[in-house]
């Protein structure tokens, strides 16, 4: 018999052999040396792993042995392909959510900028299929002069209110108290007194009959352009006063006034039901937005008109 069948048969005789091995402090079989192959490449045994055929003096490990030396080589190059072949899973996996992921939030961004532009549209540019027709008259800027907000317009229907002629009683004359002399009317615009001569104001001054002057400073270039660059900022209160009033059309004249810090300070409407409501507040609201620059002097009053309507 040759060296390489005695070898042969004594591998076949290791494998065929009862065999104990150690896991930690166990001593776990016996098992055949077909059965520690298997384990070998399930990976639950390695080339470590002590074993012996005679007992539990006579431990070897498996690397060791002739009949196990190609199997625990096999076996190891069996678990790192397998290692390798999941970590590349891994990877992809890992890859897929990331991609996922970023999609996600892609599109969660275009919905939501898509939203924003449709609620823009929506509020700033109506559609034509049923919207409504807003179109503005180029305003006119004026030196503020009501005090009171009643005194601005007079609306259709209402009487007008005469102004009060009747000549003021004057008081009964006595020894101890001349007659009062009749009080001048209140000038209604802040006014200062005219410069004295060699004294030059700041700004653009007119004096009128009572000798009284009027400082201008506001810069009216400047303020016809924050109203061109803003007027359709007011667009949706109109939209939402349509919304609660089915039909709503009207030609809705308006006046504000900017105080000196650049702000808008009073706002009056001129139509008999919108005088104030939801739709004021509103309009109200978005004027205090407009960045007028400050200035000193008299106030500037800006009119608007807007003609609304249904389009089609």
């Amino acid at each position: 018999m040759s060296a390489a069948q005695d070898l042969q048969n004594f591998e076949q005789a290791q494998l065929d052999t009862q065999w104990l091995y150690r896991q930690g402090d166990l001593v776990l079989g016996p098992l055949t040396g077909h059965q520690l192959v298997e384990k070998l490449y399930a990976g639950v045994l390695t080339g470590e792993t002590d074993v012996s055929a005679s007992g539990p003096s006579g431990f070897r490990k498996l690397k060791e042995l002739d009949a196990f030396r190609l199997h625990v080589e096999k076996a190891a190059v069996k678990q790192r392909v397998e290692a390798e072949v999941r970590a590349l899973r891994s990877r992809r996996t890992r890859q897929r959510l990331i991609a996922g992921s970023v999609a996600a939030v892609v599109l969660g961004a275009l919905g939501l900028g898509a939203w924003q532009i449709s609620r823009y549209a929506a509020v700033y540019m109506p559609s034509e299929n049923g919207a409504l027709d807003i179109q503005v008259d180029p305003p006119v800027i004026t030196v503020a002069k009501r005090s009171r907000p009643e005194e601005l317009f007079e609306y259709p229907g209402e009487p007008k209110r005469a102004p009060d002629r009747t000549p003021s009683k004057p008081a009964e004359p006595s020894v101890e108290q001349p007659p009062e002399k009749p009080a001048k009317p209140e000038k209604v615009a802040s006014a200062s007194p005219v410069p004295k001569p060699g004294r030059r104001p700041a700004g653009k001054v007119n004096a009128d009959g009572d000798g009284l002057a009027t400082e201008v400073n506001y810069d009216q270039s400047a303020i016809n352009k924050v109203v061109k660059s803003k007027q359709s900022s007011l667009f949706h209160c109109f939209q939402e006063e349509a919304d609660r009033r089915p039909g709503f059309s009207a030609k809705v004249p308006l006046e504000f006034t900017i105080g000196n810090d650049g702000r808008v300070a009073q706002l009056w409407v001129d139509h008999p039901q919108l005088k104030k409501g939801a739709m004021y507040d509103c309009l109200l609201v978005e004027l205090k937005k407009w960045p007028f620059k400050a200035y000193t002097g008299e106030r500037a009053t800006v009119s608007l008109s807007f003609t609304v309507g249904k389009k089609g």
